[in-house]
Protein backbone atom coordinates (compact mmCIF):
# COMPACT_ATOMS: atom_id res chain seq x y z
CA UNK A 1 0.00 0.00 0.00
CA UNK A 2 2.82 2.25 0.89
CA UNK A 3 4.81 1.38 -2.46
CA UNK A 4 1.56 2.51 -4.53
CA UNK A 5 1.16 5.58 -2.60
CA UNK A 6 4.61 6.85 -3.10
CA UNK A 7 4.40 5.82 -7.19
CA UNK A 8 1.03 7.76 -7.59
CA UNK A 9 3.05 10.65 -5.70
CA UNK A 10 5.77 10.64 -8.08
CA UNK A 11 3.57 10.15 -10.79
CA UNK A 12 1.54 13.13 -9.95
CA UNK A 13 4.29 15.27 -9.82
CA UNK A 14 6.32 14.62 -12.81
CA UNK A 15 3.30 15.40 -15.11
CA UNK A 16 3.50 18.67 -16.62
CA UNK A 17 0.79 21.25 -15.90
CA UNK A 18 0.82 23.93 -18.45
CA UNK A 19 1.73 27.36 -16.16
CA UNK A 20 0.23 29.60 -19.18
CA UNK A 21 -1.79 29.16 -22.46
CA UNK A 22 -1.17 31.30 -25.89
CA UNK A 23 -3.86 31.20 -28.24
CA UNK A 24 -2.83 33.46 -31.06
CA UNK A 25 -3.65 34.34 -34.84
CA UNK A 26 -0.71 34.81 -37.34
CA UNK A 27 -0.09 36.43 -40.94
CA UNK A 28 2.99 35.28 -42.82
CA UNK A 29 4.78 36.11 -46.26
CA UNK A 30 7.15 33.73 -47.81
CA UNK A 31 9.52 33.19 -49.97
CA UNK A 32 8.36 29.37 -51.68
CA UNK A 33 10.37 26.96 -53.46
CA UNK A 34 9.14 22.95 -54.82
CA UNK A 35 11.87 21.85 -56.44
CA UNK A 36 13.40 24.68 -58.83
CA UNK A 37 9.82 26.43 -59.42
CA UNK A 38 9.77 29.62 -57.35
CA UNK A 39 6.77 32.00 -56.14
CA UNK A 40 5.60 33.66 -53.02
CA UNK A 41 3.07 32.87 -50.21
CA UNK A 42 0.92 34.12 -48.18
CA UNK A 43 -0.15 31.97 -45.26
CA UNK A 44 -2.50 32.63 -42.12
CA UNK A 45 -2.09 30.20 -38.55
CA UNK A 46 -4.10 29.58 -35.82
CA UNK A 47 -2.41 28.49 -33.16
CA UNK A 48 -1.73 27.75 -29.84
CA UNK A 49 1.04 27.13 -26.98
CA UNK A 50 0.81 25.78 -23.36
CA UNK A 51 3.72 26.73 -21.40
CA UNK A 52 5.61 24.33 -18.55
CA UNK A 53 7.88 24.79 -16.10
CA UNK A 54 11.17 26.22 -17.06
CA UNK A 55 8.87 28.01 -19.82
CA UNK A 56 9.31 24.95 -22.43
CA UNK A 57 5.87 25.15 -24.54
CA UNK A 58 4.68 22.33 -26.74
CA UNK A 59 1.84 23.89 -29.44
CA UNK A 60 -0.62 23.37 -32.40
CA UNK A 61 -1.32 24.79 -35.06
CA UNK A 62 -3.41 25.25 -38.51
CA UNK A 63 -2.19 27.01 -41.22
CA UNK A 64 -3.90 27.92 -44.91
CA UNK A 65 -1.60 29.33 -47.67
CA UNK A 66 -1.78 30.62 -51.02
CA UNK A 67 0.65 30.46 -53.27
CA UNK A 68 1.85 32.02 -56.55
CA UNK A 69 4.46 30.77 -58.54
CA UNK A 70 6.67 32.70 -60.96
CA UNK A 71 6.34 30.38 -63.84
CA UNK A 72 3.07 30.13 -66.15
CA UNK A 73 2.71 26.40 -66.08
CA UNK A 74 1.72 26.14 -62.42
CA UNK A 75 -1.30 28.46 -61.87
CA UNK A 76 -2.77 29.38 -58.33
CA UNK A 77 -2.22 26.74 -56.00
CA UNK A 78 -2.93 26.35 -52.33
CA UNK A 79 -1.52 24.64 -49.31
CA UNK A 80 -2.94 23.34 -45.94
CA UNK A 81 -1.11 22.25 -42.92
CA UNK A 82 -0.75 21.10 -38.91
CA UNK A 83 2.02 22.25 -36.98
CA UNK A 84 3.15 21.08 -33.80
CA UNK A 85 6.22 23.64 -32.51
CA UNK A 86 8.03 22.57 -29.41
CA UNK A 87 10.46 25.20 -27.75
CA UNK A 88 11.65 27.39 -25.24
CA UNK A 89 10.44 31.14 -24.13
CA UNK A 90 12.67 33.49 -23.04
CA UNK A 91 11.64 36.94 -21.20
CA UNK A 92 13.31 40.51 -21.39
CA UNK A 93 10.35 41.93 -19.03
CA UNK A 94 6.92 41.30 -17.64
CA UNK A 95 5.02 41.29 -21.12
CA UNK A 96 8.11 40.99 -23.91
CA UNK A 97 10.18 37.77 -24.80
CA UNK A 98 11.65 35.63 -27.39
CA UNK A 99 10.27 32.10 -28.37
CA UNK A 100 12.82 29.82 -30.09
CA UNK A 101 11.60 26.21 -30.97
CA UNK A 102 11.44 23.80 -33.94
CA UNK A 103 8.65 22.38 -35.79
CA UNK A 104 7.11 19.35 -37.16
CA UNK A 105 3.53 18.57 -39.31
CA UNK A 106 1.93 17.89 -41.95
CA UNK A 107 1.70 19.45 -45.19
CA UNK A 108 -0.60 19.07 -48.03
CA UNK A 109 0.02 21.25 -51.46
CA UNK A 110 -2.59 21.56 -54.49
CA UNK A 111 -1.33 22.38 -57.33
CA UNK A 112 -3.11 23.38 -60.69
CA UNK A 113 -1.16 21.87 -63.85
CA UNK A 114 -1.88 22.48 -67.21
CA UNK A 115 -3.79 20.22 -68.14
CA UNK A 116 -4.19 18.40 -64.81
CA UNK A 117 -4.24 19.33 -60.91
CA UNK A 118 -1.68 17.67 -58.50
CA UNK A 119 -2.17 17.04 -54.82
CA UNK A 120 0.51 16.48 -53.08
CA UNK A 121 1.28 15.88 -49.47
CA UNK A 122 3.84 15.18 -46.35
CA UNK A 123 5.97 15.22 -43.60
CA UNK A 124 7.07 19.22 -42.68
CA UNK A 125 9.84 20.34 -40.08
CA UNK A 126 11.70 23.83 -39.25
CA UNK A 127 12.81 25.81 -36.76
CA UNK A 128 10.87 29.87 -35.67
CA UNK A 129 11.80 32.44 -33.28
CA UNK A 130 8.97 34.99 -32.41
CA UNK A 131 9.45 37.97 -30.39
CA UNK A 132 6.46 38.60 -28.16
CA UNK A 133 5.36 42.69 -26.83
CA UNK A 134 2.43 42.39 -24.97
CA UNK A 135 -0.42 40.97 -27.46
CA UNK A 136 1.45 41.42 -30.58
CA UNK A 137 4.23 39.02 -31.92
CA UNK A 138 6.52 38.90 -34.67
CA UNK A 139 8.42 36.36 -36.20
CA UNK A 140 10.18 34.22 -38.79
CA UNK A 141 10.23 30.66 -39.52
CA UNK A 142 12.24 28.17 -41.88
CA UNK A 143 10.61 25.81 -43.12
CA UNK A 144 10.32 22.52 -45.55
CA UNK A 145 8.66 19.52 -46.64
CA UNK A 146 9.23 16.31 -48.62
CA UNK A 147 5.85 16.11 -50.58
CA UNK A 148 4.69 13.39 -52.69
CA UNK A 149 1.41 11.45 -53.77
CA UNK A 150 1.04 7.62 -55.95
CA UNK A 151 1.59 9.78 -59.19
CA UNK A 152 5.15 11.15 -58.10
CA UNK A 153 7.37 8.78 -58.38
CA UNK A 154 9.72 11.06 -56.57
CA UNK A 155 9.65 13.53 -53.57
CA UNK A 156 9.61 17.29 -54.12
CA UNK A 157 11.74 19.35 -51.61
CA UNK A 158 9.46 22.26 -50.80
CA UNK A 159 11.23 24.83 -48.99
CA UNK A 160 9.69 28.42 -47.16
CA UNK A 161 11.13 31.12 -45.12
CA UNK A 162 8.53 32.89 -43.66
CA UNK A 163 8.08 36.41 -41.79
CA UNK A 164 4.99 35.98 -39.30
CA UNK A 165 2.95 39.05 -37.51
CA UNK A 166 0.29 38.05 -35.09
CA UNK A 167 -1.80 38.91 -32.24
CA UNK A 168 -2.23 36.39 -28.87
CA UNK A 169 -5.70 35.99 -27.60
Amino acid sequence: MCFRKHFNLLFLSTMAVANEQDVYISAGVSTHELQSIEGNKISVLFGARNYYQHNWFLGGELEGSYIDYDTKAIHESYSLGANIPIGKRFYFSDDSSIDIYGLIGYSMTDLNLKPKNSTIHGLKWGLGTDVSFSDFMVGVRWTQAELGNDDNQDKLREKNITLLAGYKF
